[in-house]
């Protein structure tokens, strides 16, 4: 991390107004580097990029489509900013999607093996960037199901599988993140009839984070006004969630106020640190 008017300027910057480069350029400005592995981190996010080269992501309505790295990328560089320093985490947020996603590419791009192209994928990621990031890598990759399941089960079946993971602080964080990430766009989708779907997909599990945000919160190993964003964030969101069309939910956190039944904000002790959630 470097102080300066340049970084200060990304800093200032919302995840959400920035592309691909300008989100590299802010991790390398915002990031701990005398507690993280840059070099590992970044093998992790070029890893990503090329892994995800194909893809495209639906943005909002001023920005359609994204290059689907710019999720990862947002997902790094919002645990950096609540103050996560662990090598291993940002390394796995980076690579989160790329065995549920993209396991054949990353075959492709690290290397062939033998073997069916998930368990191949994370022997990979193992390799190359060690057991605790492969771990929390298959912890946040949905597990396939052996047969076919409605929507309502497919629903069911994921926020168990969430529910279950995040237990753990470290796959807490990544996961947050990515849910975040997810969550937060819902809003922006200009098909209804999606946007109905995926809060119905999303909704029920604010709770069961902040549950998991109460239990985890001394081992999260993140600053208190860190612990203070996720539960302002997570509080906010389920705001959002629950209306068809919410306003902007970008406010700064400790804007935000508790919204829906069921979401119950976690007591934590604030600093006047800014942080983008």
């Amino acid at each position: 991390m470097t102080d300066g008017p340049l970084t200060a300027t990304f800093r200032t910057t919302k995840l959400k107004q920035m592309d691909s480069a300008a989100l590299v350029f802010a991790i390398d400005h915002e990031v701990d580097q005398d507690r993280v592995d840059f070099g590992t981190l970044r093998y992790a996010i070029e890893i990503a990029m090329a892994v995800h080269l194909s893809q495209t992501r639906i943005g909002r309505a001023a920005y359609p489509v994204d290059p689907y790295i710019v999720h990862p990328l947002r997902n790094v560089l919002r645990l950096i900013r609540l103050g996560c320093a662990d090598t291993d985490v940002l390394a796995a947020t980076a690579l989160h999607d790329t065995v549920e996603e993209q396991p054949e590419n990353i075959v492709k791009v690290l290397g062939a093996a033998q073997g069916p192209p998930a368990e191949n994928a994370l022997l990979l990621i193992e390799q190359h960037f060690g057991h605790e990031t492969a771990r929390l890598v298959a912890a946040v990759t949905n597990p396939p199901s052996s047969i076919p399941l409605t929507k309502a089960e497919k629903n069911a079946a994921y926020a168990q599988h969430v529910a279950d993971v995040i237990t753990d602080p470290k796959v807490f964080l990544v996961k947050y993140a990515d849910f975040i990430d997810n969550a937060g766009s819902v809003q922006y989708l200009q098909d209804n009839a999606k946007r109905a779907k995926l809060q119905a997909k999303y909704v029920p599990l604010v709770p069961t984070f902040l549950s998991a945000l109460a239990v985890n919160k001394r081992e999260l190993e993140l600053p208190d006004d860190g612990v203070a964003a996720i539960n302002a964030r997570l509080v906010a969101l389920s705001t959002v969630l629950a209306v068809a069309c919410p306003a902007d939910d970008q406010r700064e956190p400790d804007r935000l106020t508790a919204g829906a039944a069921g979401a119950t904000s976690v007591p934590v002790n604030r600093s006047t640190k800014t942080v983008d959630p």
